[in-house]
């Protein structure tokens, strides 16, 4: 194996640890764990909204529903300091039953601190509401163990 592909394949690592800690920091750390992910300037794009600099994404996101993440796959492709990723993921709110997936789409860049999260636009798919045998449950969040 050659030092190029040792270096390709720690970037990729690198990248799926930051994409595994957006869904958990949200579910078991404090919500400003989860902003460390981001680039001071990043933006975020989610129902029709664009959001500018960890201080929007805060106002905005640290008000939505608390629940499970479940991330799916992931494509990454590396240029360079910058990575394009596309993932898809479903989303299990706790306060109520319904549940949305789609599709992550992401840039990050490498940063003096490790790759971070520059741009996310969330494509939702698909909404539903969860049958009465596999309700959600109420769960205090960050969830503690």
């Amino acid at each position: 194996m050659t030092d190029a592909d040792m270096k390709q394949l720690a970037d990729e690592h690198a990248i799926n640890r930051v994409l595994a800690e957006y869904c958990l920091r949200l579910e078991v750390s404090a919500f400003d764990e989860w902003l460390d992910l981001f680039t001071e300037d990043a933006v975020y794009e989610v129902f029709r909204r664009s959001l500018t600099g960890r201080a929007e994404i805060s106002a905005m996101l640290s008000q939505a529903p608390h629940g499970v993440h479940l991330p799916g796959a992931a494509r990454i492709v590396i240029n360079g300091d910058s990575a394009q990723v596309i993932q898809s993921y479903m989303f299990l709110p706790t306060s109520n039953d319904e549940w949305n997936s789609g599709w992550y789409q992401r840039t990050l860049v490498r940063t003096s601190h490790g790759w971070k999260i520059a741009h996310t636009k969330v494509k939702i798919a698909r909404t539903g509401v969860l049958d009465e045998n596999v309700k959600a449950h109420m769960l205090q969040f960050p969830v503690a163990f």
